[in-house]
């Protein structure tokens, strides 16, 4: 298996992702997406222009708050190893610095999920080598990473994941967890673990994809025991995570652990979401008084992106509901209205999303109230309120954003932060492609014969040209085959050659079918199991690690070799 060399070094910038929203002409926005590093060595520095002790006694409260819950995970994940025991104490410090990246707990998460930890590591190790070399007291840099665990089992990427398969419907060999219509409005942390069987499935399924790849590719043995080897050796770590998970979210949360803090040997940190309401405490009070500027701003940018033709994935009735979910005891939660009774006191009213019982709570939101213990946990943030929380209770100096549908909202919430007058972190983006064939992507182009996928491209821009071209041709044969008929005259050379065109058609659309499930094969972004399989983990994180050090390009394409 070799390097993909399929569609060729992209020429995009960092920048162009956001070209969209550039075209917006807002200044806040125009400023915020060139403050985001094209290059590894911008963002380092960037990051180190920014730093700040952080003396605010509720923020070092909420940090040894924090600390607690880090110390849970990690001890239920088994990886409560030393190096992140020291990192869980470092973020206690005042002068540490956090650098924070987000994501659900899905379903053996795809590549770009780790490439994210993988990027902040990078930050960090280039931080502190800087900090050591100008200081005698070196700051401390975390890498945390949150686990968003109060999400909906109905949302696809936290049940399914992808990995390359001819064989399949798609050219996509999917690995499910299946839900009832009962658990579809159930929160991912209340959803229980799998039966053991579907996992076994799970890797059946994986098994019989790196045989039948492998057959088809005419792989040495030694090749084909190296892929199973390394199957084995991530499936250790997902039966230890199972053994340890109490629910569907601790399993891939310690999954995503296990490899990060066991394989990869990283300090970083994680921590569920769900565990830290009460850390948030004094963020939800300030969202309940701003309130209004909140909902205001999100409703100008709403009219201000539609008007552009910009979708940023934001509900266009998000600005009437409280930045706050409300959970209910079916294990799900609602979308609340806010409503104040009088000034600082405020009611949250909604209906479950599962059971439709209508849910209520009356907070006291004045800053000289604590809410009470038990209610936090009532309470979870909605999508953008989190990085602003992150920012104002927790203190932290840099965001690694993903560039799928968590964009839109952080361009929204840059808005936010403006209004409310709240520091942004530096952020970062690793928008790379991963270039290589594995086993499923080779199998998929050998299908047709390519080496790449750009010549599978051209191949399918042929076949579609062809079929546009077959009406032409038919046309003029069916015109005189109703000449001839009107005639009395035979019409049986002309019937053949329509016979022959017509079969020549059926062959070009399934040939057209095929070679766009060998394209989507070989140019899928799959689940961490493809890499894992083909490359081991160790080496995948290796070969990220050094092509980011070495292109020094946020955007360059990352080649990756078995």
């Amino acid at each position: 298996m070799c390097a993909e060399a399929s569609i060729g070094p992209t020429t995009q910038c960092i920048r162009s992702l956001f070209s969209q929203y550039e075209g917006v002409n807002n200044p806040i926005l125009s400023d915020y997406i060139s403050s985001i590093p094209e290059r590894l060595s911008d963002a380092v520095l960037r990051v180190r222009e920014q730093l700040t002790v952080t003396n605010t006694g509720n923020v070092l409260s909420n940090r040894r708050e924090l600390a607690k819950h880090i110390a849970a995970f990690h001890n239920q994940a088994g990886t409560d190893f030393p190096a992140v025991e020291q990192s869980r104490i470092d973020i206690q410090d005042p002068s540490a610095q956090i650098l924070v990246s987000i994501h659900q707990p899905n379903l053996f998460a795809y590549g770009g999920v780790f490439k994210k930890i993988v990027l902040l590591q990078t930050i960090k190790s280039m931080l502190e080598k800087k900090e050591a070399g100008v200081s005698n007291t070196s700051t401390r840099f975390i890498n945390l990473f949150l686990l968003v665990d109060h999400d909906f089992m109905d949302d696809v990427w936290m049940r399914v994941a992808q990995l390359p398969s001819v064989r399949h419907s798609d050219g996509i060999l999917e690995l499910r967890m299946p839900i009832t219509a009962s658990n579809r409005w159930k929160l991912v942390r209340n959803m229980e673990v799998p039966p053991i069987a579907i996992v076994d499935h799970w890797r059946k399924q994986v098994t019989s994809w790196i045989k039948n790849a492998s057959l088809a590719l005419d792989l040495e043995k030694n090749e084909r025991i190296r892929l199973f080897e390394n199957l084995e050796q991530f499936w250790m770590e997902v039966d230890e995570s199972y053994n340890r998970a109490r629910s569907y979210a601790d399993l891939n949360s310690f999954i995503m652990s296990r490899i990060v803090n066991k394989i990869w040997g990283y300090d970083t940190l994680f921590v569920r979401l769900s565990d830290i309401s009460e850390v948030f405490e004094g963020g939800f009070r300030f969202l309940l008084n701003n309130f209004k500027k909140y909902s205001g701003i999100l409703s100008e940018s709403d009219v201000m992106f539609l008007r552009n033709g910009i979708n940023t994935g934001v509900s266009q009735s998000t600005y009437l509901n409280a930045p706050v979910w409300l959970h209910c005891r079916c294990g799900s939660k609602a979308s609340v209205k806010m409503n104040e009774i009088e000034s600082g006191i405020f009611d949250l009213s909604g209906t479950c999303m599962s059971c439709k019982r209508p849910l209520n709570l009356r907070l006291n939101g004045s800053d000289s109230c604590r809410i009470p213990s038990s209610t936090p946990n009532e309470l979870s943030p909605r999508a953008i309120p989190i990085l602003l929380l992150l920012s104002r209770d927790l203190g932290i100096c840099c965001y690694a954003s993903g560039i799928g549908g968590s964009m839109g909202y952080t361009m929204v919430g840059r808005l936010v932060f403006k209004e409310l007058s709240i520091k942004m972190p530096v952020t970062v983006v690793w928008a790379s492609d991963d270039l290589y064939s594995g086993v499923g992507q080779s199998e998929a182009l050998q299908s047709l014969k390519f080496n790449n996928s750009a010549e599978v491209i051209k191949y399918a821009e042929q076949l579609r040209i062809t079929l546009s071209n077959f009406n032409a041709n038919v046309a003029p044969l069916l015109s005189k085959r109703a000449d001839l008929a009107k005639d009395g005259q035979d019409i049986q050379d002309i019937l053949k050659e329509l016979a022959v065109l017509k079969q020549e058609q059926r062959n070009a659309r399934q040939l057209l079918k095929i070679s766009d499930k060998v394209l989507r094969a070989s140019t899928l972004k799959p689940c961490i199991i493809d890499y894992a399989v083909n490359f081991g983990l160790k080496n995948t994180e290796s070969m990220w690690r050094n092509s980011l050090i070495e292109n020094d390009d946020l955007a360059k394409p990352v080649t990756m070799l078995s």
